[in-house]
């Protein structure tokens, strides 16, 4: 049988090389159905790679059809499709490509099972509706309906609004970046945003570089069009650049997924030196940078740092932003900002998507941001949701002295590590007997496995109903 070599001048991250000698010997003869495939630390030590790179390759074949892995034996190889009748009498879709995105699968239901009269939610990340500026919006809203030409109602620009990518560029240049209104393209949030990006630069055969943990809806995107992950450790400032090299050299991502600041679970915010050596080290290995900005206003500790497409020269940082949890979520508003070739990919990926996002709520947002009342308010919830955070992190400090966490810089998370001895599953469990419901850990790392954890959220509760969470918290965490 041929050996399986890797070749360190192959463009091709190693795992793909490993996957594509592997269908080659499969296509040939060489290796047949049903013969099993090489135990994944002998092929490692065998190649001189790391043993990730075998495990996404295999994972990689099984996605190809070509493998089948059986718990506890091996990974084997496939048989070939069978070759049915040149019309089929019954059909059924394929929705297995489909259920890749099903990041949450359980959770919800899990949650939904736990709730009961009485129960406090430290799972759902919501804003605090006593932030929501629904008064000063309403006349927004009033003098768009009044004064806007009706042309302006007709089909618009797949961007988004002039006015309103002017003023989000406006800000964008506020913080460092070399921003123009042509830059800027609107999306119906930041969901959408995501998926415009994945359209563009991801397929199957893609490797995804992310912090971990890190928010699980843009990691849902990612996961529907089958990619491969490979995280990036870092520490309480957030991902290490020494990792981030290491990843970048070793793996050759197509792009790398970052929340710099207010970062979802964790709520750190990352250095600007570290955002520096990152966007150098992006052009060194030619990587694409995506960072979410969602929630940088909701720093605490200290002013924002600038944004990674600060220090981009080259048009390879894409900056995604939702304003619906920093306003209010019913806005379903966000945006990208890109320069140079990118722009134009991802702007011809929105029109594809939906056309354009709703002018009428766009020229409202623009009247908002313009007036005193969106400084206004991003200083009223700035001013509670500091409140809430110190008052949360002293209930946890008080009432469970011995569970390892930090206070967020931003945001309105808190990551609780769990002592090894218990499990993710065991705690969601207890604290949905004790009455409070927490977002357990998996979904947030991007391979769905990690140390076991609880994201909590405070910032819709009163200090009252968080302190009673937490006491709940307290005496789930007791039964261990």
């Amino acid at each position: 049988m041929t050996p399986l070599r890797l070749d360190a001048g192959d463009p091709r991250p190693l795992y793909v090389q490993l996957a594509d000698r592997l269908v080659e010997s499969i296509e040939s003869g060489e290796r047949k159905p049903g013969d099993r495939l090489p135990a994944i630390r002998a092929l490692a030590r065998a190649l001189d790679c790391a043993r990730v790179t075998v495990t996404q390759a295999y994972d990689l074949l099984g996605a190809r059809g070509r493998a089948i892995a059986r718990p506890g034996k091996g990974t084997y190889v496939a048989s070939p499709p069978i070759r049915g009748e040149p019309f089929a009498r019954r059909w059924e879709p394929d929705v297995a490509r489909f259920a890749r995105g099903a990041r949450l699968e359980g959770v919800i239901e899990r949650l939904t099972r736990a709730t009961e009269p009485g129960a406090i939610s430290l799972a759902s990340g919501h804003p605090a509706p006593e932030t929501f500026p629904l008064h000063d919006f309403a006349r927004a809203f009033h003098r768009t309906l009044l004064d806007d030409s009706p042309d302006l109602m007709q089909y618009r620009s797949s961007t988004g609004d002039r006015d309103l990518c002017g003023k989000l560029a406006s800000l964008l240049r506020g913080r460092g970046c070399h921003a123009d209104a042509s830059d800027v393209i609107v999306c119906s949030g930041a969901q959408q945003a995501a998926d415009i990006v994945a359209t563009v630069l991801l397929d199957a055969r893609s490797v995804v570089a992310s912090e971990s943990p890190t928010y699980w809806g843009s990691l849902g995107v990612f996961d529907a069009r089958g990619v491969t992950y490979v995280e990036v450790r870092g520490d309480e400032d957030g991902v290490r650049s020494d990792d981030v090299e290491r990843v970048f050299s070793e793996y050759r991502p197509r792009l790398f997924y970052i929340s710099p600041i207010a970062q979802n679970p964790t709520g750190a915010v990352l250095p600007a030196r570290r955002a520096k050596q990152i966007v150098a080290l992006a052009r060194r290995y030619d990587v694409v940078v995506l960072e979410d900005q969602t929630g940088w206003q909701l720093t605490y500790d200290a002013r924002p740092p600038p944004p990674l497409a600060a220090y981009d020269s080259d048009g390879r940082v894409i900056v995604m932003e939702s304003l619906s949890k920093s306003i209010f979520p019913a806005l379903r508003i966000g945006y990208l900002y890109a320069k140079g070739g990118i722009n134009a990919a991802l702007e011809a990926a929105k029109m594809r998507a939906d056309v354009f996002t709703s002018t009428l709520t766009q020229r409202a947002l623009w009247r908002f941001m313009e007036s005193p009342a969106c400084a206004r308010h991003f200083r009223t919830a700035r001013a509670l949701y500091r409140k809430r955070r110190d008052a949360f992190v002293e209930s946890i400090a008080e009432i469970i002295p011995r569970i390892e966490f930090r206070s967020p810089s931003a945001g309105v998370n808190v990551w609780l590590s769990l002592p090894p001895r218990i499990s993710t599953q065991a705690a969601f469990d207890a604290c949905a007997r004790e009455g409070v419901l927490v977002m357990p850990a998996e979904p947030f790392y991007p391979t769905r496995s990690g140390p076991p954890a609880l994201r909590l959220s405070f910032g819709h509760l009163s200090r009252e109903e968080a302190r009673e969470g937490v006491a709940r918290l307290g005496r789930a965490l007791e039964r261990f």
